[in-house]
């Protein structure tokens, strides 16, 4: 009992002042120490000091597991992606080994008297109650494949018909296009951009655009007045010839139009108006005429075709050397060949003031005109802020497609112009009459 019992120094009566050594000695608080010594003496009695112990005397390694901690684990929530990969689905999976179809069974409804009807059962009484077949077919695969080629349905009232015949495409949608210019090279997709067009050009290179340019200008320029001239000098000389023309009438009636018109109002005709144009009635031919006139048209034609057969036969025996010349002309056209050097842009091709084009070309519509971009001298401008955008990359790639001969050239379709109607209010209530 004596040594359960906390040793405490001895309480003193509360000293107005501790400012005295004797006082601090007195008065020392030594009970964590006796706590601290107790503490140790009850450990020598159970075995030693853990302290002064080694880590294989204190530990020792457990390689089954405490059950009791097992069960006090198990209650606790697991993370979420345990949660999901443990999740497993309440529809059973497919089964795929081979089975009859007698051995399925569906959902079914049971009837009053207790006895069990099948799905696969009710679904063919339905089936015969509806009219259709009594047979029972089994689902053993599907029968129609979606991706197979449609079979025609021969249908015996058109059996007179042909059949329709597979779309064939051209021999030419193989062959490369041949291209519109007139030396039958064709242009680069991507045309290299002349150096007087950039937009802080050299003076040297600009001015020879501007100089190039303004001349094509003025001689088109040029071209259109002599048009012009041409045509309001037809216009004169078809003046002229009407006034000669109606002069040459008035000097053969001798007479004014409105005078004519005037004594004919008046009651008095001219002598020529009196007179009476008769017209010599012609011939009828005789046998022998016509006979004439016959073999005749059939010598004729007979020698036309003579001289036709022996331009044929000429050609009959040039054709092997027309045929080379030919196919030597299709491959000096035709990009690709080994006659034709590579699709490049060269310095003839650069401008297209100087690409000359093919004077005959198949269609009627022409190659539009490529746009003039060509900055004034007043339009320069020193600051790239201020620089307006010229020209447009799909106008030109547009064109180059169509000197390539890969699109036709067309009329450009605009909208459509619609019937014009009108909404109006009949007026026939209006229109009553008083009795």
């Amino acid at each position: 009992m004596a040594a359960d019992k906390t040793v405490i120094a001895p309480a003193t009566h509360s000293q107005p002042s501790r400012k005295g050594k004797k006082a601090w000695r007195k008065n020392v608080d030594i009970s964590e120490v006796q706590t601290g010594l107790d503490d140790v003496r009850e450990e020598i009695i159970k075995g030693g000091v853990i302290a002064e112990k080694d880590a294989d005397q204190l530990f020792a390694t457990d390689l089954q597991g405490d059950a009791e901690i097992e069960k006090k684990q198990r209650g606790k929530k697991s993370l979420k992606a345990d949660e999901i990969l443990g999740q497993r689905s309440a529809v059973l999976g497919l089964d795929h080994r081979k089975r009859k179809a007698e051995e399925t069974v569906g959902g079914g409804k049971r009837q009053k008297n207790g006895t069990y009807v099948s799905h696969r059962e009710l679904q063919r009484l339905k089936g015969v109650a509806d009219g259709g077949s009594v047979g029972v077919v089994a689902d053993e695969g599907a029968s129609h494949d979606p991706w197979a080629d449609v079979a025609p349905v021969e249908q015996p009232e058109f059996s007179f018909l042909e059949p329709p015949k597979d779309k064939v495409a051209p021999k030419t949608l193989k062959q490369a296009p041949v291209p519109l210019t007139a030396s039958g090279k064709p242009l680069a997709h991507v045309r290299k951009p002349d150096a007087g067009k950039s937009y802080n050009p050299l003076v040297g290179d600009w001015s020879a655009l501007l100089e190039r340019e303004g001349e094509a200008a003025v001689e088109a320029e040029k071209a259109r007045l002599a048009a012009e001239a041409e045509a309001e000098e037809k216009e004169i000389r078809a003046l002229e010839e009407a006034a000669k023309v109606e002069a040459a009438e008035k000097d053969e009636y001798a007479t004014d139009y409105e005078s004519a018109w005037e004594s004919e109002w008046d009651g008095i005709q001219s002598e020529a108006e009196q007179e009476a144009h008769t017209q010599k009635q012609t011939k009828r031919k005789t046998p022998s005429e016509r006979n004439k006139v016959k073999a005749r048209k059939e010598r004729e034609a007979r020698e036309k075709w003579e001289l036709k057969q022996k331009e044929r036969e000429k050609q009959e025996k040039q054709i092997k050397q027309i045929a080379k010349e030919l196919s030597e002309r299709d491959k000096k056209r035709r990009p690709g060949s080994q006659l034709q050097p590579d699709n490049d842009s060269s310095d003839s091709d650069e401008n297209d003031r100087q690409t000359g084009l093919q004077k005959r070309r198949f269609g009627q519509k022409a190659i539009p005109e490529a746009p003039l971009e060509v900055t004034l001298p007043e339009d320069l401008e020193e600051s790239l802020r201020r620089l307006r955008p010229e020209g447009n990359l799909l106008t030109d790639r547009y064109r180059n497609l169509l000197i390539n001969g890969k699109l036709e050239v067309r009329k450009k379709v605009g909208q459509m112009k619609k019937k014009q109607t009108f909404r109006t209010e009949k007026w026939t209530y209006k229109d009553f009459k008083l009795k």
